[in-house]
């Protein structure tokens, strides 16, 4: 729970009911001990590590089913910030493993990213497919209230995030968290009822 709700997706979501980070996509094994340097993984120049994604990526084309592979291939795009073709390889990924409610959310963030740092449109389709092969999908129910409360619909996306919230234990650091979220919400949602009393 944890995990999903602050070890995942974006520094593109500010509507989240988390802080940035709790969405950022996780980094790939490439870049694991990366030292202040800017160095890679062991040391590795970033050249070399580009050189390992693109052999990596030149191997899925002869093994076009390594489903492993693929999923690798993702992290490392998106770790070098390279979205597009994260995207690109993630519809690879899900062509292979269609209803996985885990890579449906993650696939969400990431063509976010591409497109603007926004969930309308498809990435909110993703979301609603993860959402019905799995009602209780944390990350998904946190994604979907963003998407709604991005484009102003502050009840679904309350109600979302509150849905987080029966699974999240009463003394987590990350449940003050969503509260502050949806009293955000509530009070958007307030403030749009008054406005629109006002002859």
């Amino acid at each position: 729970l944890m995990y999903a709700m602050v070890g995942t997706p974006a520094a593109l979501l500010p509507q989240a009911p988390t802080q940035p980070q709790a969405l950022a996509p996780a980094p790939a094994q490439v870049n694991a001990g990366q030292g202040p340097a800017g160095s890679g993984a062991g040391g590795m120049t970033p050249a070399q590590i580009e050189g390992m994604v693109a052999r990596l990526a030149q191997r899925l084309q002869a093994q076009p089913d390594d489903v492993a592979g693929w999923r690798m291939l993702v992290r490392s795009y998106e770790t070098l910030g390279r979205y597009a073709e994260a995207v690109d390889a993630w519809r690879r990924l899900l062509a292979l493993s269609p209803d996985d409610p885990d890579l449906l959310t993650d696939y969400a963030v990431t063509l976010g990213m591409s497109q603007g740092q926004t969930l309308a449109g498809e990435p909110e389709e993703a979301i609603h497919h993860a959402l019905r092969l799995n009602p209780q999908h944390v990350q998904a129910l946190a994604l979907s209230g963003s998407a709604a409360f991005e484009r102003a619909d502050y009840p679904r996306a309350i109600a979302q995030w509150r849905r987080i919230l029966e699974h999240v234990p009463a003394d987590a650091d990350v449940r003050a968290s969503i509260e502050r979220q949806i009293a955000r919400a509530q009070a958007l949602a307030e403030r749009g009822k008054a406005g629109r009393a006002v002859p």
